[in-house]
């Protein structure tokens, strides 16, 4: 009998993320807004954007602790579409012992519920506060938050709700914050006055719904023997018989995904600008006119037609789904870090099958010379 087997080995899942329920909403508030006191000015560190597929493009190792310097390296990216934010208002908050309160709310956008709009109230409200008034909410408040919801995507009938949150300001002084967010409402907020190309960033998401599921599947435990009484997929003990119930230890089928989750340190390869769209995916090494969308589109979501992000790595949840960008605020000595990115190609071969052509031009020419002769080929590659 293997020893190992009684007393060494691990329990097969996680407990951390108990209880694994279904979240009630897409988008929701982070529970951690880093304080970032050593700003002098303030800033924001969240956007919202809308998972696409995933793709991988061939870039330069630029590590040169790394024995893959200068070498060509294939990563599996993520693609995120990040319309601009639309800034409506702002939120005060003080605290009330341990717990925040809501000091005082300045919204000029109200909200239709027929229309589904926002509409224009008042835009310079810098002009309407009065100096008393104003050294008056700079003595009560303590925190502000920046009111905003995300515009809908572009020619996509699916999408039909803005996702409303806030955004809380980091970094500088009370009066210096209050001035701030009166001046950002009324104006879009756009992903690059965020976060830049080669930074950190961690993502809050919600991960893809798998229903019910029995123990093997959600926890991962072993399969019983062949011979063994009514049923092999299933824990064999759940417990003593004193306590006479079962411990919430113990592995129990249950819902599986749906679940919200954060993932930490994803480097941001590339930044896409709406008005560079149409050759976005042009580089040094790869001259061929094209953008960063797949031939017939992204599957379950369609073209991108707004700015986006390339992540390094996966991301949870399902295309079209929302998701929370956070900005990397922690300290971090490692190298990768402050390693600049050199891509070499944007892969954009269909994504619903084989895929071997990047663009259409290159599919239209592959098949119009199939049946040409070598001559004719020459004459048409070289003849001016």
């Amino acid at each position: 009998m293997n020893v190992r087997n009684i007393f060494l080995d691990p329990r097969l899942g996680s407990l951390g993320f108990l209880p694994k329920k279904r979240i009630k909403k897409k988008i929701f508030k982070s529970n951690h807004f880093s304080n970032l006191l050593f700003l002098d000015y303030p800033s924001l560190y969240f956007f919202l954007g809308y998972k696409v597929g995933m793709t991988h493009l061939i870039r330069y190792s630029q590590l040169k602790s790394s024995r893959l310097f200068q070498q060509e390296i294939c990563d599996a990216v993520t693609l995120i579409e990040c319309p601009p934010l639309f800034i409506y208002g702002l939120t005060m908050y003080t605290y009330t012992g341990i717990y925040l309160q809501k000091f005082n709310t300045i919204i000029s956008y109200f909200y239709k519920k027929n229309k589904n709009i926002f509409e224009i109230e008042n835009k310079d409200l810098i002009n309407k506060f009065e100096k008393n008034k104003f050294q008056s909410y700079l003595r009560n408040f303590l925190l502000i938050r920046i009111l905003c919801y995300s515009k809908k995507l572009k020619k996509n009938k699916k999408l039909k709700t803005n996702y409303s949150f806030e955004i809380q300001l980091e970094g500088g002084n009370s009066s210096s914050k209050l001035e701030c967010g009166l001046k950002l409402i009324g104006k879009e907020l756009h992903i690059d006055s965020i976060i830049r190309p080669h930074d950190f960033i961690d993502i809050i998401s919600v991960t893809k719904g798998k229903g019910l599921q029995g123990v093997i599947k959600r926890w991962g435990i072993t399969r019983l023997p062949r011979k063994t009484h009514r049923g092999l997929r299933k824990v064999a003990c759940i417990g003593s018989w004193t306590p006479s119930r079962v411990s919430w230890t113990i592995a129990r089928s249950g819902q599986m995904g749906y679940h919200k989750r954060m993932i930490l340190n994803l480097k941001i390869l590339k930044i896409g600008i709406l008005e560079d769209m149409s050759y976005d995916s042009v580089t040094f090494f790869d001259v061929n006119k094209k953008d960063v969308n797949c031939m017939g589109g992204f599957p379950k979501y369609g073209i991108v037609r707004d700015d986006y992000v390339i992540v390094k790595g996966s991301v949870p949840g399902t295309p079209k789904r929302p998701i929370l960008i956070k900005k990397y605020s922690r300290n971090s000595t490692n190298n990768q870090k402050n390693e600049k990115i050199e891509i070499k190609t944007i892969d954009t071969s269909s994504k619903t099958g084989h895929g071997k052509f990047q663009t259409t031009s290159s599919k239209l020419f592959s098949y119009s010379t199939k049946n040409m002769s070598p001559q004719t080929l020459f004459k048409l590659y070289y003849n001016d």
